[in-house]
C-alpha cells in the first residue's frame, strides 16, 4: 500500500519520548481501576498496587521500545526515511514489549505461573485491542500533518521576500523599436527608472556599479511591460523603483523621499502615496 510508505514524523525528543512513556503507564492505570477488565474486579489484597504495577510495566515497555530499540537498530530509526508503515511495526513492537514486562509483573509480583500458552493468549489480546486505535491515531495524525505543513507552506510562499524570487527573475524591457535588441537584466540588478519625455533612463547594477541606459520608451509603457512584478513600484509620475534597494524612507506625509542602494540622489515620492506602500 503506498499509504504505508508515506513519510512520518519519528519521535526523537527524549523528553517527550519519557513524557509519553508516563501517559501511557497512567492511562492503563486509570483504564484498569475505571473499567476492571480481564477479571482485575476479582482482585482484593493489594490490588491497586498490583494495578499500579501493571501501569510500571506498560511505562518499562514503552521506555524499551523508544530508547533502546533505536540504539540497536539505527540504520532502521532514520528519521529522514521513516514512514506510516515503519510508525505502525514500532507501535507493535511496543505492544509486544509491554506485553513481555506485564507477563513478567504477574509471575513475580501475581504468583501466577508462566505458560506460552498464557503468554501468547494475553498477546493476542492486547493486539486486537491496539492495533485499531494505534492505526486510526497514526491515520489522523498524518491527515493532521499533512493539512498543517500545507497551510504552513502557503503562508511561507505568501511570506517569502521579493529577494528569494528576483534572483533567478530575469527582467526583458522592449524599447518601442522592434529593431532594437531587448535590455535584459535580473530583477535584482534593477534600481530604479526615470522618465526623460519619450524616454526613460534606465538605471541598474552592472557588477555591482550603478549603470545607466537610456532607451526610447513612456514610463507608462515601462510599467505596463514589469506590472507582474510586485517590487517594481511606482512612487511618483516620473519613477519606477525596485523596493528591494530601498535604504529608507525619511519625511513627512508632505514630502517623502526614498533612498535606494548605490543611488545619491533622493527619490521623490507622491503625496498621494504613503511609506506602508513601499513595504
Amino acid at each position: 500500500m503506498q499509504w504505508l510508505n508515506l513519510p512520518y514524523p519519528l519521535l526523537q525528543s527524549a523528553k517527550y519520548k519519557w513524557l509519553f512513556a508516563l501517559l501511557s503507564g497512567i492511562f492503563v492505570f486509570v483504564f484498569l481501576i475505571v473499567f476492571e477488565p480481564f477479571g482485575t474486579a476479582r482482585l482484593t489484597t493489594y490490588k491497586y498496587a498490583f494495578l499500579a504495577g501493571i501501569g510500571f510495566s506498560v511505562f518499562l515497555g514503552v521506555t524499551a521500545t523508544y530508547f533502546f530499540l533505536p540504539q540497536l537498530y539505527g540504520q532502521f530509526f532514520r528519521p529522514e526515511r521513516w514512514t506510516i508503515g515503519k510508525e505502525i511495526l514500532l507501535q507493535l513492537c511496543c505492544i509486544l514489549m509491554v506485553n513481555v514486562f506485564i507477563c513478567l509483573h504477574n509471575y513475580f509480583v501475581g504468583r501466577a505461573e508462566f505458560s506460552f500458552q498464557a503468554f501468547f493468549g494475553f498477546l493476542k489480546i492486547t493486539f486486537s485491542i491496539g492495533i485499531f486505535p494505534i492505526v486510526g491515531l497514526i491515520f489522523f495524525m498524518e491527515r493532521t500533518l499533512t493539512k498543517r505543513n500545507i497551510k504552513r507552506a502557503q503562508l511561507l510562499s505568501i511570506k517569502l521576500p521579493p529577494a528569494a524570487e528576483e534572483k533567478t527573475t530575469t527582467v526583458q524591457i522592449h524599447e518601442e523599436s522592434v529593431k532594437a535588441s531587448p535590455t535584459v537584466m535580473q530583477l535584482s540588478e534593477f534600481v530604479y527608472a526615470q522618465s526623460e519625455g519619450n524616454y526613460v533612463t534606465i538605471y541598474y547594477l552592472k557588477e555591482g556599479i550603478l549603470t545607466d541606459k537610456l532607451i526610447r520608451l513612456s514610463l507608462k509603457q515601462l510599467e505596463i511591460q514589469l506590472e507582474n512584478l510586485s517590487q517594481i513600484k511606482r512612487c511618483h509620475r516620473s519613477y519606477l523603483i525596485n523596493t528591494q534597494h530601498i535604504k529608507s524612507i525619511d519625511g513627512n506625509a508632505r514630502a517623502l523621499t526614498i533612498q535606494l542602494d548605490k543611488v545619491v540622489t533622493s527619490i521623490p515620492v507622491s503625496r498621494s502615496f504613503s511609506k506602508a506602500d513601499f513595504y
